[in-house]
């Protein structure tokens, strides 16, 4: 069973988010509040939770200096925010998750079952706060750092890094400049929509690619990467990766 703790200053979102828990979740067996990080920090050395669902922003201080102040956690934080656009896509580059307010029974529903199937290793949940910490420090999306999180691993690495993304069942191997190949526990349409706006193109149902790493585009429909790899382009988006590259050059 799952020991989750709920800290926001907002009794009534507090509730909602309890109430939610409890009626659709039944993983969840015990549930503690707080309301502050003052409160929540002995608090969350003494019932030891397994998932925090945290407010961003709270009076005083912030989820944020939460997760600053303890030195070592092994919980899973799953943000609660109505916090701007900038923010969540730092959360997303980060791997780390999110609710939005107010929170959704669908979505909280799939919350917990992306933390029951989650493959990471233990310590990840600092590391990608960490990573979380340096994204949102820069002002410029494009030079925000994307988590990858393995089975034994986490590994950061720039945008330009990635050459291309490409579907294996439920996992996606990313490649990377100098031959380096990284498995990630997210599916490609996760890296689709987290990637979204930063110039990566879904070519086919199996690949997304970066368009700075592209060598060349054949009559026959396939792409040649800067790795030597070739990749189909699905015939239904032929048309528009044309446009895309005659636009490019």
């Amino acid at each position: 069973m799952i020991k989750a703790m709920i800290v926001d200053d907002e009794q009534s979102s507090i509730d909602l988010l309890q109430w939610l828990a409890e009626q659709y979740c039944p993983d969840i067996s015990l549930i503690r509040t707080a309301r502050s990080v003052q409160e929540a920090i002995p608090l969350i050395s003494t019932f030891k939770p397994d998932i925090l669902f945290l407010d961003i922003q709270m009076p005083h201080q912030s989820g944020f200096d939460l997760l600053t102040t303890i030195d070592q956690w092994d919980f899973e934080v799953i943000f609660t925010t109505a916090y701007n656009e900038f923010a969540i896509q730092a959360i997303r580059f980060s791997a780390l998750d999110y609710l939005l307010k107010p929170v959704d029974e669908a979505e909280l529903r799939k919350a917990i079952e992306r933390y029951k199937a989650k493959k990471i290793y233990a310590p990840a949940g600092q590391l990608l706060f960490r990573n979380f910490i340096q994204n949102i420090a820069h002002r410029n999306r494009e030079q925000f750092k994307l988590a990858l999180a393995g089975t034994a691993e986490v590994k950061y690495v720039e945008l330009d890094e990635i050459i291309r993304l490409q579907a294996e069942s439920n996992y996606t191997h990313i490649h990377l400049s100098g031959k380096k190949t990284f498995v990630s526990a997210k599916t490609l349409k996760d890296y689709d929509e987290i990637l979204q706006g930063h110039r990566f193109l879904r070519v086919h149902k199996s690949h997304l690619v970066n368009p700075l790493h592209i060598e060349s585009y054949d009559k026959q429909g396939f792409l040649i990467m800067s790795d030597g790899a070739q990749v189909e382009v699905a015939r239904r988006k032929q048309d528009f990766l044309q446009q895309t590259l005659s636009g490019k050059s």
